[in-house]
């Protein structure tokens, strides 16, 4: 008799990421457990025969039992999206990993598997990078190897970075941005990060190493915005404001998306540096196609509903009348071009 395959946690399991994962788990018949907060709300949205585990990272006697007879886990938490407003989400996930690593350690787990963020050693880089290599070093620190995946913005419908992005387009006709916009990022589809994450857990190539993650293509946030708005039929107009700071850009992309203003805050700080892979080992060891931007941005609209305004296709076409150059439109150049 065949002896039976050993379970895989999922931590994160309901997540943006997390749920794909553990869907494409299941559909390759691995076992997995997911240690979650909410049962119910779990149930609901992860597959039947997902084994639920309640259980916080922040009560460590509740790991145990998702620990139990584990080899590998899947560490996808992090605090940002679920912190109360001004509360630290950097201490929380501190506070988070280090429980885990020491239960893990008890537990005798063998592998983590972690995603961690592109940019996190550069200077200059958010709480919100800082905070995901402080996580990677502290997973690091026990007995078990870590494999960590390092990306950049992930396309699919319900992550907050890319909600931010098409809503932001989908809204306005007219953006005051700070110069972030210039900054390059190298976004990855969803279904591409969850085919590298799936793979590592057979490849013992990726075992205790660290692998930038990224789509074909690398982007100006500026273009990014000009892709989505040709996609919705609507390029907004992009005025560049150096003197804008992060703080107030969060204050309007809270005000114009359904992104919280505390969160929004995190995700502009971190458009400040450059993310882009530095290398693609990860594409020798798990070789693939990778969908490009305009594919996988097509492919996450299909699966969530575009919400423009009225109000924003009215103004659109009253602001054809500026100078489109691309679809950026700088106020300095149009000021000197009418001789002001």
């Amino acid at each position: 008799m065949a002896s039976e395959r050993a379970p895989v946690l999922v931590v994160g399991a309901t997540g943006f990421v997390g749920r794909k994962l553990v869907q494409e788990l299941a559909n390759g018949g691995v076992p997995v457990r997911a240690l979650v907060r909410d049962p119910e709300r779990a149930r609901r949205l992860l597959p039947a025969g997902v084994r639920l585990v309640p259980g916080e990272l922040l009560a460590p006697a509740t790991l145990r039992p998702a620990l139990a007879g584990v080899p590998v886990a899947y560490y996808l938490a992090h605090s940002m999206t679920s912190v109360r407003p001004g509360e630290d989400f950097r201490a929380r996930d501190r506070i988070a990993a280090e429980h885990f690593v020491t239960i893990a350690g008890e537990m005798g787990l063998e592998r983590i598997v972690y995603v961690g963020g592109l940019g996190d050693d550069l200077p200059g880089r958010s709480a919100h990078l800082a905070s995901r290599q402080e996580v990677g070093r502290i997973l690091e620190r026990g007995p078990a190897q870590l494999t960590q995946l390092r990306a950049a913005l992930v396309v699919g419908e319900g992550g907050s970075s890319f909600e931010m992005l098409v809503q932001l387009v989908e809204r306005l006709p007219l953006m005051v941005c700070p110069t972030w916009i210039g900054t390059r990022c190298q976004p990855i589809d969803r279904d591409d990060l969850v085919r590298y994450l799936v793979g590592c857990l057979e490849e013992s190539a990726t075992v205790g190493r660290r692998f930038d993650v990224g789509g074909p293509g690398v982007y100006r946030y500026a273009e990014l915005m000009g892709i989505v708005g040709d996609r919705l039929g609507a390029r907004s107009r992009l005025v560049v404001a150096p003197v804008l700071s992060p703080h107030l850009s969060a204050h309007w992309v809270g005000l114009i998306t359904d992104v919280p203003s505390d969160l929004a805050r995190d995700l502009v700080e971190g458009m400040r540096v450059d993310v882009v892979c530095r290398d693609d080992r990860i594409r020798e060891i798990l070789p693939g196609p990778l969908r490009s931007f305009p594919a996988a941005l097509e492919a996450a609209l299909q699966r969530r509903r575009p919400r423009p305004r009225r109000a924003r296709q009215w103004l659109t076409r009253a602001f054809d009348v500026l100078p489109p150059e691309s679809g950026l439109w700088d106020p300095f150049r149009a000021l000197r071009r009418i001789g002001a």
